[in-house]
């Protein structure tokens, strides 16, 4: 029986040793927390990667960074915007960065009136590189942005206020709504995050409250996946997961908090993969936003540790995964 089970585990090792050929086609991942750790003193709310590769880091008080592709601080600048930007989307060498306008109002807590400030309209000012605005663009009809994307030439925007993602025309200084997605999201917790999807015109959405990741294409749901659940496939938690990205395959990217997980689904929602080494990038119900470059690397941001994590892709450990698979004999 001793030599049964001895074969058994070395079996098992000689087949996890083989995990990069049979997850053909779908990276494994080396993660560097190194990354930005010089320079960026505040929390990062919100990563971009421009047509070169290259990431922009949005900062909450309002400052953009940009590095190369080899990771080097190349240059950044400090928006003149009140209140600062929430989110930004980047496009010809431009930077759009958009933040919610505040209004007070009257509301009534515990039988008691008291005065909020609450998101009543959105603003987005345009940058050039060097940090010289070249537009101030209203945008009318959304009241709030927690993402940004140019997706077929249009700036969309997700406004978790009304729940809604809306595609704008941009012609100058102006900013007309062509359409918008509505009545279909269940969201919480302030979050609302999408991303471009692989085809052209469609937009994978992470629709936390329903613990699905759902994509459009044409305004209407073309597909969706995702169930709640504590399995490596399912979203756990109290809702999840908070963001997305897309790979240059059409493969899907989903982060979740609490604790922090990041996988990868084929196009059809099927797990493929986990991201492991990551720690705990935040604590209870906050956002982690994530861009991904066209080789495939990601890049997480956790405003609460003030950090960019780097995840590199072909960097299988499979012996690591071998030994917490087979533990040694006794």
């Amino acid at each position: 029986m001793r030599t049964t089970s001895i074969v058994v585990r070395r079996s098992l090792i000689a087949l996890l040793s083989l995990a990069p050929t049979l997850f053909a086609g779908v990276p494994a991942y080396q993660v560097d927390k190194s990354f930005g750790q010089k320079e960026i003193k505040a929390s990062p709310v919100c990563v971009a990667i421009d047509a070169k590769d290259c990431l922009h880091v949005l900062l909450k008080d309002g400052t953009v960074m940009f590095y190369d592709t080899d990771g080097k601080l190349t240059g950044s600048f400090k928006a003149d915007m009140k209140p600062a930007p929430t989110t930004m989307a980047v496009a010809e060498g431009r930077i759009y960065l958009l933040a919610s306008e505040l209004a007070q109002t009257t509301r009534e807590f515990q039988g008691k009136k008291v005065k909020v400030s609450e998101p009543a309209g959105v603003k987005c000012c345009v940058y050039d590189p060097a940090g010289a605005k070249q537009a101030d663009i209203k945008l009318a009809g959304v009241v709030s942005a927690t993402d940004a994307h140019f997706i077929g030439g249009k700036l969309v925007i997700a406004d978790f206020s009304q729940q809604c993602i809306a595609f704008f025309t941009l012609s100058g200084n102006e900013a007309k709504m062509s359409r918008k997605i509505s009545k279909v999201f269940r969201l919480c917790c302030g979050i609302f995050d999408f991303c471009p999807g692989s085809d052209a015109d469609s937009i994978v959405v992470a629709n936390l409250g329903s613990f699905k990741v759902q994509t459009f294409q044409a305004d209407k749901k073309f597909s969706e996946f995702g169930a709640r659940g504590e399995k490596e496939s399912e979203f756990h938690g109290c809702c999840n997961p908070v963001n997305v990205a897309c790979l240059a395959d059409g493969s899907i990217v989903t982060v979740e908090k609490s604790p922090t997980r990041v996988k990868i689904y084929d196009k059809d929602g099927k797990a493929e993969k986990s991201v492991t080494g990551l720690g705990e990038l935040v604590e209870g119900c906050s956002t982690i936003p994530i861009a991904v470059d066209s080789k495939g690397a990601l890049f997480l941001a956790s405003d609460q540790k003030h950090c960019i994590v780097k995840c590199v892709p072909g960097a299988a450990d499979s012996a690591s995964a071998a030994q917490t698979a087979a533990p040694a004999d006794k």
